[in-house]
């Protein structure tokens, strides 16, 4: 009788250990403030240039409910590009302008439709903000300035504000995650690092530093 006693505790024991887990791995994530940091490759394509690849490193929070989160991230692409701005005193009747680093603040709202065991896939869409770092118009050896109207124009092209597109997967070990995900920003002629969209390929971690309601835990 005491064996059998001991048999089915032993029995239920093996069956709530896997419950507690699940449990405290959906704790872990639910109604959570994640703080993180990120790395990766940008792609993009200056005014009448070719696709050219960037490093690209950043922070962000994701604040969490059951299956939905607000995402915002502030990140920098380190990149050195030529591009163009119509000018018709240059030869061609274009301007290269030497571009430098490209930043960004982007807000998204995401979706976690399912849990499969620590992985988490998610997609949502957003806003994003994109502003150049540096923006110089280049000019030849027999040129001593450019006109007014070509500072006005590289101007007018050097940020943008666009929608985001974006998906990825968020891996769980408790409150610390691993994530990769990858975003995209339509084209915009009006950009002078737009002329095909914008891409962004990230992996990092995020870190469930507490909850984001009172009371819950």
């Amino acid at each position: 009788m005491r064996k059998t006693r001991w048999l089915i505790a032993g029995l239920l024991c093996a069956a709530l250990v896997p419950a507690v887990a699940s449990a405290q791995r959906t704790r872990d994530f639910e109604d959570s403030w994640f703080w993180g940091v990120k790395g990766g490759v940008s792609t993009f394509a200056p005014t009448f240039g070719e696709t050219e690849t960037s490093a690209t490193y950043g922070a962000e929070w994701l604040i969490t409910r059951t299956r939905g989160a607000l995402y915002v991230a502030l990140d920098e692409a380190n990149l050195s590009a030529v591009s163009m701005v119509f000018d018709p005193t240059a030869d061609g009747g274009f301007r290269p302008v030497q571009v430098d680093k490209l930043r960004r603040v982007s807000v998204a709202g995401l979706v976690f439709p399912k849990k499969f065991g620590r992985f988490r896939p998610y997609a949502g869409i957003g806003f994003t903000v994109s502003v150049l770092g540096e923006a110089v118009p280049l000019i030849t050896a027999d040129e001593e300035t450019v006109d007014d109207a070509v500072f006005e124009r590289i101007d007018d092209r050097s940020s943008q504000a666009a929608f985001l597109g974006m998906g990825g997967v968020q891996m769980q070990f408790g409150k610390l995650a691993l994530f990769g995900q990858a975003s995209v920003v339509p084209s915009n002629s009006r950009f002078l690092l737009n002329d095909s969209s914008l891409g962004f390929f990230e992996a990092g971690f995020r870190y469930n530093f507490s909850s984001s309601r009172e009371g819950i835990r």
